[in-house]
């Protein structure tokens, strides 16, 4: 399994995570948000509801788009998702501005729950930065671009093989 595999894997398990409370028991949710203790209007719970298939599918397009679940019969180790780049990148801005969310309610009311949202979105933004950054090609000569390291061992080779090409 490659990084970007385990990183759609992980979001697909905190999204499902957070939906599925909403989808099986908006009732609950509602009253443990409220101060008052009341039922639910019909509004609300839609609203619940629709949350939760919303952060489901986000999780399953995830999934898909990333290339963790292959989607034809003939698998081929060669070919690559062109998508997982992208997806991983969308679902790290999800992450990234859910953590800024999270961290603003959680200085204003100092709730734990905030808190444990805050760990769980930071450590999916910052293994999304990880893999955006460091977990593309598994040959680590392929397609190096320098950025934001200098690939040392490249630049001498490429020194030796013009000084070669002079003589």
């Amino acid at each position: 399994m490659d990084t970007y595999s385990a990183y759609a894997y992980s979001t697909a398990a905190w999204l499902s995570l957070q939906a599925l409370p909403l989808f099986v028991s908006p009732k609950l949710i509602i009253t443990l948000l409220s101060p008052d203790a009341r039922t639910p209007t019909d509004l609300e719970t839609y609203l619940s509801r629709t949350l939760s298939l919303t952060l489901l599918t986000l999780a399953l397009l995830n999934i898909l788009l990333s290339g963790a679940l292959p989607l034809s019969s003939p698998v081929n180790e060669a070919e690559h998702s062109p998508y997982k780049g992208p997806a991983a990148l969308i679902s790290t801005t999800f992450h990234i501005s859910s953590l800024v969310y999270v961290y603003v309610n959680y200085m204003a009311t100092g709730s734990v729950c905030f808190m444990l949202a805050m760990v769980g979105s930071g450590f999916l933004g910052c293994f999304g930065v990880w893999c955006l950054l460091f977990g593309g090609e598994e040959s680590g000569k392929s397609r190096v671009s320098g950025w934001p390291f200098r690939n040392e061992e490249e630049r001498k080779a490429k020194r030796e093989k013009m000084a070669r090409k002079r003589l």
